[in-house]
């Protein structure tokens, strides 16, 4: 047996310094959360994986300071241009709306971003880095977790810690260590991935060419890079497709005639799968990220899945960890987010179907749907405004549902809306004015005069902050002045907007993950907070 090396405690073990695991490392230092951060390789993998950033993940990145910094290097609001086999588009995605104050489309370099997100991590004292060090085993019990580390040098490490997060991606540790299993399917179909550098195509899309032999992508990135994809063919080898010749030939679809062909970065074949594991906690281990759920690329959410993942167990380990919560919250991270992780991946799957029609008839169908709904506004703005995307909804956890007959259109367990606001004068956007905690917002009115000693001490206890939302350049004199609240304008009308549809929905309650945990009258508002406590305590 090899002798332990040394031994150390920290509140939280992340394993896998991936966009999601460094992004929880992040929020964890900004809740003040003794952590670290343990991953395989020593240095940042210097090839593009993921390409694509939604707008719920610059809201993740904004709540930990980093979004704007990361949006440098990405190019926002990024069309998709869908090609029949006859090179005809027959649909395009340009979302313009901006409902979570962020672009919807984002393309970005892998690299660069974790290197952004790793130096967010060096903010904080209490986040530290264990680089070239792999899990080899794992135990818990009632009071924590020990996991022994291996570095490369051959030294090991036993680390005690309340809480674990395996965030180690697809061939994740951490899952095959406590047994959890991953459910699904992996596809048949390989497919090839080039990465090239210095392109010179004047493509400044997304263009993805259906085809029902051998469907193809090619994806505009930063920095003169361009991804191509192209599925093999039953029975092609692999040997074969890889050979630099082979690759030129297939490239030429895209570098048509007498173009050069550009400096291959990486050429890979992977397969894809369709799988969402059993259980996204067990005990005091949880998984999030690839280590949980797998989709195919098609439409480019997987890693965005994986930092809803990340924003959602944060907060709530940062809150029982402070033991302002009670340790029972975890829980509802696995009925939270498994439910919506594994739609994503059916949805992303049989998004995947539309690349490869069955037949020419079926082409020909296809394209005459989308053709139809050009002269329908509002089936056309659905498809170009990227609203057919499955959004996360929260039936059970961290949520107070309303009553039956109220839940038409309901907010509660959604992602809020993030418009300007101006706050002590001064415009930005909801979340940098309320910060990453717990926040009531009452519309128009002062939520003091309405709550109990209860009320205001459970609301200490959180650590949550008060607003007052008032319509824009509304006279000051009308404006509340209870203690410790702070007053926003309604700079653009949103809120005014969002109110028009249900105006007994003035009191609202978010969660620090930006998600409604409420929602109801003033008069319901004292009664809203006795029951989200009771959820938490």
């Amino acid at each position: 047996m090899t002798a332990m090396n040394d031994t150390r405690k920290t509140e939280v073990v992340i394993v896998g310094a991936g966009p999601c695991g460094i992004t929880i490392a992040n929020y964890l230092g900004t809740f003040g959360i003794q952590t670290l951060v343990v991953e395989r390789s020593a240095d940042i993998l210097d090839y593009p994986r993921a390409v694509g950033a939604d707008d719920e993940a610059l809201r993740s990145w904004q709540g930990v300071g980093l979004a704007n910094e990361l949006l440098k290097d990405m190019i926002q609001n990024v069309p998709a241009r869908y090609y029949s086999s006859a090179g005809h588009c027959f649909a395009q995605v340009s979302p313009a709306e901006q409902p979570h104050g962020w672009p919807r489309r984002n393309l970005f370099i892998q690299p660069l971003t974790e290197v952004t997100l790793r130096k967010g991590v060096e903010r904080y004292e209490c986040v530290q880095m264990m680089l070239g060090a792999e899990a080899q085993s794992l135990e818990q019990d009632a009071n924590g977790v020990s996991l022994t580390v291996k570095r490369t040098d051959g030294s090991l490490t036993r680390v005690q810690c309340d809480y674990l997060v395996g965030a180690d991606g697809g061939r994740s540790t951490v899952r095959e260590l406590v047994g959890i299993e991953l459910i699904g399917k992996t596809h048949s179909h390989k497919w090839l991935v080039i990465d090239v550098l210095d392109d010179p195509l004047d493509e400044p899309y997304t263009a993805i060419h259906c085809h029902p032999k051998r469907p193809s992508i090619s994806i505009h990135l930063p920095y003169g890079y361009r991804r191509l994809e192209f599925q093999l063919l039953r029975g092609e080898n692999e040997d074969e497709v890889l050979h630099p010749d082979n690759l030129a030939r297939l490239m030429r679809k895209h570098y048509p005639g007498d173009a050069p062909i550009p400096e291959i970065k990486r050429a890979r074949i992977y397969l894809h799968h369709s799988r969402t594991a059993q259980r996204f906690q067990l005990g005091r281990v949880f998984l999030a990220g690839d280590a949980a759920h797998l989709q195919p690329p098609f439409f480019g959410q997987g890693m965005n899945s994986g930092l809803r993942d990340a924003t959602n167990i944060a907060w709530k380990l940062a809150m029982v960890l402070k033991r302002t919560a009670h340790p029972r919250i975890l829980e509802s991270y696995d009925s939270e987010r498994r439910e919506h992780a594994e739609t994503m991946v059916n949805f992303a799957t049989w998004i995947g179907s539309f690349y490869q029609p069955y037949s020419r008839m079926t082409e020909w169908c296809r394209d005459l749907f989308f053709r139809c709904i050009q002269s329908m506004p509002q089936a056309r703005d659905y498809i170009l405004q990227l609203r057919f995307k499955p959004m996360s909804r929260y039936h059970h956890g961290i949520v107070v549902p309303l009553q039956a007959r109220e839940r038409k259109d309901d907010p509660v367990g959604r992602m809020f809306i993030q418009p300007m606001v101006e706050l002590d004068g001064k415009p930005c956007k909801l979340d940098d004015a309320i910060g990453t905690r717990f926040a009531v917002l009452a519309l128009n009115f002062d939520a003091n005069d309405h709550l109990t000693e209860r009320n205001r001490a459970f609301l200490q206890r959180i650590n949550a902050g008060q607003f007052t939302v008032v319509p824009s350049k509304s006279p000051k004199n009308r404006w509340p002045n209870s203690p410790g609240t702070l007053v926003l304008d309604d700079l653009q009308g949103k809120f005014r907007d969002w109110r028009m549809q249900k105006p007994q929905w003035e009191f609202v309650v978010l969660r620090p993950d930006r998600y409604v945990a409420a929602v109801g009258s003033r008069a319901q508002a004292s009664a809203l907070l006795d029951q989200l406590e009771a959820l938490m305590a």
